[in-house]
């Protein structure tokens, strides 16, 4: 049951995620995000001089997206006419130059807006230019809550005080610097706001490196021309190594065969090892070690290369393949011979990050044999550095067999390079 089941998510997610990302997710350089705050485009005011000029916002078209700087931003559509018709109009926004359509008497087109970074919208008639369209941010008591600090800030506690009435993202991304063994953070912040701006004119985006806990000072100017203070702080590691381990240990349930003999449900303490060493972000050698003893004796280890093949919902949900090889020790009893297989099951993990709480990851993982030797190893795993894992085990060698099942607690030890 476990096997099939596995199975079947691991063609759904291979075959149909890669074409949803495609097609669903991803709009040109931008990939669709979720965001887990609400904006409101009656907060953001569209100013215009030109009485032949109309613009406005088209509703229920914020979308969220990721751009090219990896920050989550909400865009809208804004639908602009201008009247009369004129096949000499054109629209120039972020030096892209938009060729309206002629109907209903009016040149009209509708143009996506970043809301926390818009800059000017030119209307042209010819060489001539009619008006510029400008976006502004009402300021109010609520804007805190509709600052948006991305989930790849979570793990860095990054804060920002200060500008509470100020719409704004920020997003991150960890960098390494320094040689294998001694590599130290750098924390990439990107911010994009709606309506501050540098003191001498500067626009969104803003990017802030930071390589330790020493908060940041900045000063700014809002579109009113007055000026913002505040301060954006967060809690790096002094270190980043590359080889984790963590040690796990709970009860198991499991049933043992050898010949006609049979112990059924008996109860055994778990011993448990996990190791990896990370290449870059997305691949990595895992290594585990399991260990089970009452009557019977099974030990289950295994190393494997691991690497991203797909990921979907703004990188949150992603597919993870497992590629190695395994050795099997079991022995039904002290009078027993020791039974040893050199297993190359092959296997993939899917991960849920920020599963009901924030940093916290839900992974389903599964080995399925490649052989004609029975052997399946599943598990559901819940945590961040300390986690809770479901684990399941089945496998079978001529007269040998064993069943077993249960809940561990893993906890890390140890970290290095």
């Amino acid at each position: 049951m476990f096997k099939y089941f596995s199975l079947t998510i691991f063609y759904l997610i291979v075959f149909i995620s890669p074409t949803l990302s495609a097609q669903t997710f991803n709009l040109a350089k931008f990939s669709i995000g979720k965001s887990r705050i609400k904006v409101e485009l009656n907060d953001f005011i569209i100013h215009y001089q030109n009485s032949h000029i109309e613009a406005n916002w088209i509703s229920n078209s914020v979308q969220w997206i990721r751009n090219e700087n990896n920050l989550l931003v909400p865009r809208a559509l804004l639908k602009i006419r201008v009247k009369p018709t004129s096949i000499l109009v054109h629209i120039n926004y972020r030096n892209n130059a938009i060729f309206p359509v002629q109907k209903h008497g009016a040149s009209e087109s509708l143009v996506y807006v970043d809301l926390f970074y818009p800059e000017n919208i030119l209307i042209y008639s010819g060489s001539e230019l009619l008006d510029k369209i400008v976006i502004e941010a009402a300021a109010t008591a609520s804007a805190r809550s509709k600052q948006l600090i991305d989930y790849s800030c979570s793990p860095y506690e990054l804060k920002i005080d200060g500008i509470d009435s100020e719409y704004l993202s920020v997003g991150c991304k960890m960098q390494r610097l320094g040689h294998l063994g001694s590599e130290t953070p750098r924390l990439e912040v990107t911010m994009s706001t709606t309506n501050l701006k540098t003191l001498n004119g500067d626009k969104a985006p803003y990017t802030i490196f930071l390589d330790d806990n020493s908060p940041v000072e900045i000063i700014m100017k809002g579109i009113d021309e007055k000026i913002k203070h505040f301060r954006l702080s967060a809690k790096l590691p002094t270190r980043l190594n590359r080889f984790k381990t963590s040690f796990g240990f709970g009860p198991y349930i499991y049933e043992s065969q050898e010949n006609q003999a049979t112990q059924n449900s008996n109860f055994a303490p778990s011993l448990m090892i996990y190791g990896k060493y990370e290449l870059n972000d997305t691949a990595s050698f895992k290594a585990f070690d399991a260990l089970l003893y009452s009557k019977s004796f099974f030990n289950n280890s295994g190393m494997y290369f691991s690497y991203d093949l797909a990921e979907a919902f703004d990188g949150r949900l992603y597919l993870n393949a497992l590629l190695g090889f395994q050795g099997l020790h079991y022995q039904y009893s002290k009078n027993d011979k020791t039974v040893f297989r050199l297993l190359y099951p092959q296997g993939f993990e899917v991960f849920y990050k920020h599963a009901f709480i924030e940093n916290y990851t839900l992974t389903y993982g599964m080995f399925v044999s490649t052989s004609s030797e029975k052997y399946t190893n599943t598990w559901l795993r819940y945590g961040k550095s300390t986690f809770l894992e479901l684990n399941y085990i089945n496998w079978q060698y001529n007269q040998s067999k064993i069943k077993m099942w249960g809940l561990s607690i893993g906890i890390p030890i140890f970290s290095a390079l």
